[in-house]
């Protein structure tokens, strides 16, 4: 899987490890401490300077409770950001099934609502055709897509394969859209805090 740490980015001015000596919040010791305002969302050219708080924040990997409950700190675009942001990494490397058979198949629905927010139209038809398959609704729970997916028709993998084909035609991989709609609505970006980043 393509992973954050295989993208190139510029690490914002404006963020800085917190020395346990002048830390103010003992319990953020050695958490990464990040504030992004309207202006700054103004001059930034790299996607992952919005995206690196919400992306080490967002929980995927527990329950829908859980993830809902560790997104509860950022907007609903911010989520939406993160989700869209999933479906492209894992679609990208291993097709729809990989998103799906992964635990980021957890963000589903934010990444289906992501694309229609931030102008991705097609694409949200294409992806809203395999939610389609899944008599519109898919499991949260990895375990219960798995069983999900077991139970598609013969043709499943293949109607995937072609929905994938989409995907690789009309999405560049230069965050052109999300950043479109970052810079038109930078107020539902900024954020200020502290953040577990793994490096």
């Amino acid at each position: 899987m393509k992973s954050f740490e295989n993208f190139d980015k510029n690490e914002s001015q404006n963020t800085i490890e917190v020395p346990e000596s002048i830390n103010p919040d003992k319990s953020a010791t050695g958490k990464t401490y990040v504030k992004i305002t309207a202006e700054d969302i103004e001059r930034i050219e790299e996607f992952w300077d919005i995206l690196d708080p919400i992306y080490w924040t967002i929980d995927i990997y527990s329950s829908y409770e859980e993830y809902l409950n560790s997104a509860k700190d950022f907007t609903l675009e911010q989520r939406y950001l993160n989700a869209i942001s999933w479906y492209f990494m894992e679609v990208n490397n291993g097709g729809h099934f990989q998103f799906f058979d992964n635990s980021t198949g957890i963000v589903w629905e934010d990444a289906l609502n992501g694309l229609k927010e931030f102008g991705m139209e097609e694409l949200a038809d294409n992806f809203k055709k395999i939610v389609e398959l899944f008599g519109g609704k898919i499991p949260f729970d990895r375990e219960e897509r798995w069983e999900a997916m077991d139970k598609m028709s013969e043709n499943f993998e293949e109607l995937l394969d072609k929905a994938d084909s989409v995907v690789y035609d009309l999405y560049d991989y230069d965050y052109a859209f999300e950043m479109k709609y970052i810079k038109e609505h930078p107020d539902k970006f900024v954020f200020e805090g502290y953040y577990n980043k793994i490096v």
